[in-house]
């Protein structure tokens, strides 16, 4: 079946990055939502799931309070979610939970390690227990109620979790790529970070794309399941209703 996928962006420098091409082999269909106090206004029964991209604003700026109700919406209505970076921390902060500073923030390839719980769960269940993903952000959310933490990290404990049976919120970029952060000098907030960790452009591109292979396949796994996890879904619903 053709899924219909919102995808929601907070600035144009931060955008799909290696999840395009997953997207286009699967012929998914997908429809960009600006969260600039319109996205509230996207009938979220009308999508098979949603993916919330990342950004440099904060996940409690004001600017953000009609995204998190519709997020919340969203994902208690069971629409599968999948949230990177900033919309990780959104979707936590949808469910009441709260960001903190990162003490340190992350700027770079580093690794994860998996919980007990990713075990048993579709997306992470066959990742290795240990593997690379590349980190932005100085801010780094806490769990809401009942969620299942999956992966964290020595310098951010909380690295990615689950809530219910479809919710994901991931803090760190499976889809950022070179080409990608050759953007990414524009956006002051980018810019700034980067400065606070010591770090210069040339030689965080060099290190993601000596990573860009072990990364591919990370994003072929997670958005690969959670795309068919989307898809199940979908269909079981579609059956229901039909029984109804």
């Amino acid at each position: 079946m053709n899924l219909r996928i919102a995808v929601l962006q907070h600035e144009r420098e931060t955008g799909l990055g290696a999840f395009v091409s997953v997207l286009d082999e699967g012929g998914i269909d997908c429809e960009l939502l600006q969260t600039n106090g319109s996205a509230h206004l996207a009938d979220a029964t009308h999508f098979n799931g949603v993916i919330v991209l990342g950004g440099s604003i904060a996940a409690t700026d004001a600017a953000l309070v009609d995204t998190r109700r519709w997020i919340r919406n969203v994902v208690l209505q069971g629409t599968p979610y999948l949230g990177v970076c900033l919309g990780g921390q959104l979707l936590a902060t949808a469910l009441g939970s709260f960001v903190v500073r990162a003490s340190p923030p992350e700027a770079g390839v580093h690794d994860v390690f998996l919980t007990n719980g990713a075990r048993h769960d579709p997306l992470f269940c066959e990742l290795p227990g240990r593997f690379p993903v590349f980190g932005w952000h100085e801010d780094a959310f806490e769990l809401p109620r009942g969620a299942v933490p999956l992966a964290g990290s020595i310098a951010c404990e909380h690295q990615a979790f689950r809530f219910g049976a479809s919710g994901y919120g991931l803090q760190f970029h499976p889809e950022g790529r070179p080409h990608d952060l050759g953007r990414w000098p524009a956006v002051p907030g980018y810019a700034d970070l980067l400065t606070r960790v010591g770090a210069n452009w040339d030689d965080l591109t060099t290190e993601l794309a000596r990573a860009t292979p072990a990364l591919d396949h990370l994003v072929e796994e997670l958005l690969g399941r959670w795309l068919d996890l989307a898809t199940e879904l979908t269909l079981r619903r579609e059956r229901t209703q039909v029984a109804v």
